[in-house]
This record gives structure tokens, C-alpha cells and sequence, in this order.
């Protein structure tokens, strides 16, 4: 029988692999292996010919197609979708704008709605992903100038849950270790202190089980160029709990947010729905990629992804830390897959030369200045002996800086 220190062993564990149809669905190519999908995920072969189809729809019947093929219609259809992955009952997401335009929405709105009760705090994790600190820097700034942003470490956030914090805003999953937040927990304690709480799912939506109805989570924002395999630059999608919705007011208040946006009142009066946090037309072409990414992901059963994603998770480190450790390479994070979301950092003093090396041998990775190498472990199409093989070709490169290769 095969051991995990043997390649046959990982092909085993793709021949078994429930998944394992599901990644000739994806279009890649033979010649190199992406351990970065979890910042941009690879394109659907369908998605080929959806894009073609709504080019010719296009050009064949111009403006009357918004109607005649209901793409108006597409950022609430394709927020339905991607909120049976979140665990959300119909009418509570809505797909449109970028991740960080989505965040200014709804951090806003519950800055307001959290004001009558002078409430004016958003705490937050000071590791929390760059770009999310900058929008509640700026909500404070500009939008909110009575309320602050208060910086703590993840683990201290339920001790500073304080009468004067209207909002928590977390990453579910911290985007260098890939730590995994207790939603659950943090929502209930939350609530008990009388403060809201908005979630980034970037990086744990399609790939971790999330249930935020379930969950009692307020509010959420996601992007759908990760593990929802939307294409470069997808729009992003809100959530509000339906016990929020009706009175859940937003900045950005353009005229598809109107209840009755072709009356052009000159008024604006929201709509009753998920869709009054709508703004602009819609990013028609990026949709149509976004539905696809969508749909392709909804095939997979997403208890078996989980499953896929611990068990890829396990196999990486066992391999880093019987293989990679004597070079000085650290894994960080938590080593309890049930802690960790689908990806895996290294810490290596050289990271940016290893990082360089290992594209040069067709594997992609990220870098995360100045020290981390993240793995990004999407089950849909990563491989057991893709895991295997990278981190032959680490040991190599590794092995051979002392021949005038890698710096040490």
C-alpha cells in the first residue's frame, strides 16, 4: 500500500476523489498547475460560450435585451444563487459592484441604522484584509465623521464588544493563515452587546459551509473571482437579513434602487427589496461569466468540498512539514483543518526568489510580502498530486540554493 510520502499515494487519492469530474469542467491547461484560485479562479468551458451568446444578443437586438433575455433581472437571479451557497433564503443577496463598493454600502447603512442608539464604533480585526480597513477608514472619515474604527486583534474581539460599538466587520477567513472565524459565536455575542455585525466571505464562500441565515449573520459582502470562478474582476454581492431589509438605507442611491426606476421620478423612494442596495446598470458581460462560475460551483456537493478542502489542507502540511522543514520553512496559521479555510501559508525568509522559481517550473502561488507563500487549495480543481508534485519541486529548488540557486 502506498504512503504519503509516495506519489502513488496522492494519485490514489485523486482516483477516489468524489470531485474529481468536476475539474474537466474547468478550462486549464496542461502545462502548469494554479495554487492561487483562491484569488482568481480558472474560467468555466462554458463560460466560453455564454460570453459569445450574450455578445450576439447584443448585437442583434441592442437595448430591447435588457428585457427580451431578462438581464435586468440577473443581479437578483445570480444573488439567489449564490445565496443557496451562503445559506441565504431567496431575496436577501444581490450581485453588483466591486467587494469594496458593496462594503461602503453596507457599512454605512449600519453605521445609520445603529446612530439613533449613539452607537458610533466599528471594530474590526487590526489583520483584517488592507482594503476593508481602508473603507471603514473612509466611512469614518468622510461619510461618519462621529464614528471611529477601532483596531484589535481577531481573538480579542468578543472582550471589546463595549456599549459603543455599532459594528463588527470580520473576514471569515483570515486572508494570510487562512484562520476561520466562529460566525456563530461571534454573531450571538454580538447581538447580546447590541451591535451588528458585516462579514467579508471572500475567501470562504463556495468553499466553506456557510449558513448565515442559520447563523443569524446581519450583513455580508463576497466577491466572485475566487472560489465562485467568476472571471477577473466579477462583481461582487451584498447580503441583508430580511429582518433588516425594510428599513436598511444606503448611500449610493442610483435609479435602479428605485422601486419604480422607469417611472425617473425625480424623488428616490427604494425599493421595498434586496434590490433598493442596487446602484447603476449592470455589468452585463461580467454577469453572464459571474453566472457561470456560479452555476458550476452550485454542481459540486458542498459537504464534500469541505471534506476535499481539509483533507487537501492536511496532506500539504504533513508534506511542508516532513519535506520543506529542514530548509527553514514554517507553516503558518492553524494546523486543525476544522480552523482553517481552503488555503495554506509558508513562511520562508526568501519567499519572493521561491515564489519566482516555482513559476518558472509551472507552479503558481502567491506571494504575500515580505515572507509568505500562499497555496490556495479550490477543491473543484486542485489535485491531490498537484500537492505532491509542487512541493517536490520546492524541495529541489531548495535543495539546490546551495549550488548557487535559491538564497538561504
Amino acid at each position: 500500500m502506498a504512503t504519503n510520502g509516495e506519489r502513488r499515494y496522492f494519485e490514489q487519492l485523486d482516483a477516489t476523489d468524489p470531485l474529481r469530474e468536476i475539474r474537466a469542467l474547468f478550462d486549464l491547461p496542461d502545462d502548469r498547475v494554479f495554487l492561487n484560485g483562491n484569488s482568481l479562479g480558472p474560467p468555466p468551458r462554458e463560460t466560453w460560450n455564454r460570453l459569445q451568446e450574450g455578445m450576439l444578443r447584443w448585437r442583434d437586438d441592442m437595448n430591447a435585451a435588457w428585457w427580451d433575455h431578462q438581464w435586468l433581472q440577473l443581479p437578483t437571479v445570480i444573488g439567489d444563487r449564490i445565496g443557496a451557497l451562503i445559506g441565504a433564503a431567496p431575496g436577501q443577496v444581490v450581485v453588483g459592484d466591486s467587494t469594496s463598493v458593496n462594503l461602503f454600502k453596507l457599512l454605512c447603512g449600519a453605521l445609520y441604522a445603529q446612530s439613533a442608539g449613539g452607537r458610533s464604533v466599528v471594530l474590526t480585526d487590526r489583520d483584517n484584509f488592507p482594503s476593508d480597513l481602508y473603507i471603514a477608514d473612509g466611512v469614518a472619515r468622510y461619510v461618519h465623521p462621529a464614528a471611529t474604527v477601532r483596531r484589535v486583534p481577531a481573538g480579542e474581539i468578543i472582550d471589546h464588544l463595549g456599549d459603543d460599538v455599532a459594528v463588527v466587520l470580520l473576514s471569515h477567513v483570515d486572508y494570510r493563515t487562512g484562520h476561520l472565524l466562529p460566525m456563530r459565536r461571534i454573531n450571538e455575542r454580538a447581538h447580546a452587546a447590541g451591535a451588528l455585525v458585516l462579514w467579508d466571505l471572500a475567501h470562504s464562500a463556495g468553499v466553506v459551509p456557510i449558513d448565515v441565515d442559520d447563523a443569524g449573520t446581519d450583513l455580508a459582502v463576497g466577491c466572485g473571482y475566487k472560489f465562485l470562478n467568476g472571471g477577473p474582476g466579477a462583481p461582487g454581492y451584498m447580503y441583508v437579513a430580511e429582518r433588516l431589509l425594510p428599513d436598511f438605507e444606503q448611500p449610493v442611491t442610483g435609479w435602479l434602487g428605485h422601486t419604480r426606476p422607469f417611472d425617473f421620478t425625480a424623488d428616490y423612494q427604494p425599493d421595498p427589496g434586496i434590490a433598493r442596495l442596487t446602484t447603476g446598470c449592470p455589468p452585463l458581460l461580467s454577469l453572464l461569466a459571474l453566472d457561470e462560475g456560479v452555476s458550476l460551483t452550485a454542481r459540486a456537493d458542498l459537504a464534500a468540498v469541505r471534506a476535499k478542502s481539509v483533507a487537501l489542507s492536511r496532506e500539504f502540511i504533513a508534506l511542508a512539514e516532513t519535506r520543506l522543514a529542514r530548509f527553514g520553512i514554517e507553516v503558518t496559521g492553524p494546523v486543525d483543518g476544522a480552523q482553517r479555510g481552503s488555503h495554506v501559508s509558508l513562511r520562508y525568509e526568501s519567499a519572493e526568489r521561491l515564489a519566482e522559481g516555482l513559476a518558472a517550473t509551472g507552479f503558481h502561488l502567491e506571494l504575500r510580502p515580505p515572507e509568505l507563500l500562499r497555496f490556495g487549495l479550490a477543491p473543484l480543481h486542485v489535485r491531490y498530486v498537484d500537492l505532491f508534485d509542487c512541493v517536490a519541486a520546492m524541495e529541489k529548488l531548495l535543495a539546490d540554493a546551495d549550488h548557487g540557486g535559491l538564497p538561504r
